[in-house]
């Protein structure tokens, strides 16, 4: 009977045992943030979730970089490496969260913040000639809201390669920063009197005045340019941009 007693006990201890050590698997895996948009250099902290909170191999966890040449992943924080889209991944057997990220290389600015560039696109004018003699490029971000914000030239190919002083004589060169359709930003220009005009991107007057204003081109070939652009208002107002890369030329 004793024994009997001590093998009931013992079977007791080991279910017990067991069900102490159940295998809890993950079923779910979330990131926070789950999107994220940088900058070359820029990083972020990176929070990995999952459920059921008492899961038995959170430590099994694998995160990863879907492209590291683009973004590493160490020690909880995502870093930015070049201009591209990658994720984070953080995985469990076939469970899977994600973390998307675009990071972008060039940018425009105004107002005191970055946009990163989605797409560059130009027109090129013969004028009657055989040859371009201007062009006028966009350049543009997209918002999350479905907004945009823009960046304008129109210059004469001429002037490629020269810093291009809107405080002195731009000739008929003009640069505009806006949002949308003309709206939020500034239109400058060489007005008949010979001084810098400057207008509101819908081409109101206003009566602040340029305080510093350059643009660079260099045409590296057919559709590849760069581009530097740094405009500085009486108002403080500072907007401009940056741009290594290939636009998307139509000649007219």
């Amino acid at each position: 009977m004793k024994h009997i007693c001590y093998y009931l006990l013992l079977a007791t201890v080991l279910l017990s045992a067991t069900a102490c050590h159940k295998d809890i698997p993950i079923t779910d895996i979330f990131l926070d943030p789950a999107a994220k948009t940088l900058f070359i250099g820029e990083s972020f902290d990176l929070t990995i979730q999952y459920l059921p909170e008492d899961a038995t191999h959170a430590d099994d966890i694998q995160v990863y970089s879907t492209n590291e040449s683009i973004i590493t992943y160490a020690n909880g924080k995502v870093t930015a490496k070049d201009g591209g889209s990658a994720a984070i991944t953080a995985s469990c057997g076939n469970v899977l969260g994600q973390c998307r990220v675009k990071v972008y290389k060039y940018s425009l600015y105004k107002g005191g913040k970055n946009y990163g560039i989605d797409f560059v696109k130009g027109y090129g004018s013969k004028m009657g000639e055989d040859t371009m003699q201007a062009v006028d490029i966009y350049m543009t971000h997209n918002d999350s809201d479905g907004s945009t914000q823009n960046f304008q030239f129109w210059m004469r190919t001429s002037q490629f390669g020269k810093d291009v002083d809107f405080t002195k004589d731009p000739g008929d060169a003009l640069v505009s920063v806006f949002m949308n359709n003309n709206e939020d930003g500034y239109t400058v220009f060489m007005g008949e009197e010979g001084i810098p005009s400057i207008v509101l991107a819908d081409w109101t007057s206003t009566d602040v005045t340029l305080t510093r204003g350059i643009l660079h081109v260099e045409q590296v070939h057919s559709n590849h340019f760069k581009i530097k652009a740094d405009f500085e208002l009486s108002n403080g107002y500072r907007f401009g941009t940056d741009w290594d890369g290939d636009v998307s030329l139509e000649i007219e």
